[in-house]
Parts: structure tokens; sequence; C-alpha cells
């Protein structure tokens, strides 16, 4: 241990002395106690990280820095770069709204096992082909999705008489959400904090809005915004509150366009996958769930 790493290690010595049985912050300690020059450093290091640490305390903090913190996490889910471009969200929304034609994956892939020569004679070009062969994956990969997720035209809904034969299930919603939160262009529509406004701006739009009829837990919370969600052609809403714990993810859609069994709000089904906690619900006339990246117990609290 020379002064020159002795300092080095210092420099993150925590002021609390929890460090000092670290046993590289011990041999640093020690050799600043035998010689002079490294124990006046240390002393002067000391003084000013404590300046420095009662200058931070005695900063005010807005009253409003957490819900722009949490704002801002949300304009950009993804860590990637935001695009606020209206061209690039209009984009975006138009393919989330494509409707692919059903049994279109079968027919590409029956068309591949016709087509595709030995592998050995084709070595050459399927070097050449890659690039291609990438860019192409990609339309593929969006194809066989949709296509997979796409309920059969013969499914039949059991519960609800007015649910369309041709709805989402809520796992695609929830799932859709995903997807769209996680685009590096995702932005929303209205930032507001008043859950009334936010409601009132659904509305103008003619989106569903729920009708104010919210888990409890979400009582107190403030709005931060909300936006359009098309999701299978499907015109649905979402709201992000500043809930307790995080950033609570609100997502409404028409009964007539969700299928599938649904308990009401005060029994709602709750999962977990991954990061992301899930509950939906719904009535006669909406279907909602609720997703926050926060473990399945504390989602259970907003009901």
């Amino acid at each position: 241990m020379d002064k020159e790493r002795a300092k080095f290690v210092l420099r993150s010595f925590r002021p609390n002395g929890t460090d000092a049985e670290d046993q590289d912050f011990a041999d640093a300690l020690r050799l600043a106690t035998s010689d002079l020059e490294l124990g006046e450093w240390l002393v002067r290091e000391r003084a000013f990280d404590a300046e420095f640490a009662e200058s931070l305390a005695r900063v005010d903090l807005p009253s409003d820095l957490r819900a722009n913190v949490l704002l801002a996490m949300v304009q950009n889910a993804s860590g990637l770069p935001g695009i606020d471009l209206k061209e690039d969200k209009r984009m975006s929304d138009a393919m989330a709204a494509v409707e692919v034609p059903v049994g279109l994956r079968s027919r590409i892939l029956e068309s591949m096992e016709h087509t595709i020569p030995d592998r050995q004679q084709t070595s050459n070009w399927w070097r050449l082909g890659m690039p291609l062969a990438a860019a192409a994956g990609i339309v593929f990969a969006v194809l066989f999705i949709s296509d997979d997720q796409r309920p059969s035209q013969g499914s039949q809904v059991a519960n609800v008489a007015e649910n369309s034969v041709n709805g989402i299930s809520v796992e695609e919603l929830q799932d859709g959400f995903v997807r769209v939160y996680e685009s590096p262009i995702f932005s929303l529509d209205k930032i507001e904090n008043s859950k009334v406004s936010l409601v009132s701006h659904l509305k103008e739009r003619g989106l569903p809005c729920g009708d104010m009829s919210f888990p409890p837990g979400l009582d107190s919370a403030e709005g931060l915004g909300c936006r359009e969600l098309i999701l299978d052609g499907k015109r649905g809403s979402l709201i992000c509150f500043d809930a307790d714990g995080g950033v609570a993810h609100l997502i409404i859609f028409m009964r007539k366009d969700v299928e599938g069994v649904l308990p009401d709000m005060q029994h709602p089904t709750i999962t977990q996958s991954g990061s992301w906690s899930k509950a939906s619900w719904g009535n006669k006339k909406y279907v909602f769930a609720l997703m926050s990246a926060c473990k399945k117990a504390d989602l259970q609290n907003f009901f």
C-alpha cells in the first residue's frame, strides 16, 4: 500500500466509519497514521466532505421534484433516447393498428418449406444473404407475433354477450402496453396532475375513460399524464399515476373489445411477470388493467 493507492482508497471512505474493518481501508488508514503528509491530506479531505454534506443538507428541494422525476421516467421508460417527433408517433400508432391477415404466418412457413434448397448447396448464398435475412426477420417477427396472438375467428366469449368475437385477451392487452411503453418513441399525449382533467381529455377524444371508477389506492395518487393506446386496432386509454412506491399505469378498454371472463374490482386477478405486477378486472362497460414495476403484494394494496 503506497500513498497514491491509499489516497485512492480513502477518497471513498464513508464518514460513519463503517468501512474501517475492510482490509483495504484498514491498510490505508494505518499508513495515514504513520505518514504525516498523508495524514494531513486525510484531515483536509474529511473536512471538505463534511462541509459539502452540510451544504447539500441546506438545499431546499422543490416540492414537485418527485413528480418531475417520475414523469421523466414515464416519458423515457425504455432508457433509450426519446424521439419527440409527431410523424414518428403517428407511424408507430398506425403500425400498431395494422390488421394482419389470419393464417399469414402458416402461409409464410409453408412457402419457406417448399422454396428453401439444400443447405449445403446454398452456403455461399446464405453468407451473402445474412444482412437481408436479418432485415426481413424484423418484419417476420412482427407478423408471427401478431398472428399467434390473434384469437381465432371461431372463438366464442362465454360470459358477456356484447363482447366481440375478434376481441383481444387481457394478456394481449397487458403485453401490448409493455411493448408500447418500452418503445423509444413512447410519450404521453397530455401531462397533467389532475385526474379529472386527464379523464376529461380522454372523453373529448372519444376514448374509454372508466368513469372515474378507479381502485381505492389511486384516490390519493396524483396524475402524471395520459395517452391513447391502439392495440390490434382497438382504441384504449392509458393514465399514469404518481403512486406510493413509483408509477402506476391504468389501462382502460371498452368491454366489447376484450374477450374472456373477468372479475369485478373487489376481486381482481393479480399476477407477476418479471418486474411487472399486473391486475385486471372489468364491468359491463369497461375492462381495466393496473400495472406497476413492483411486487405483487404491493399491487394488491391498491384494492
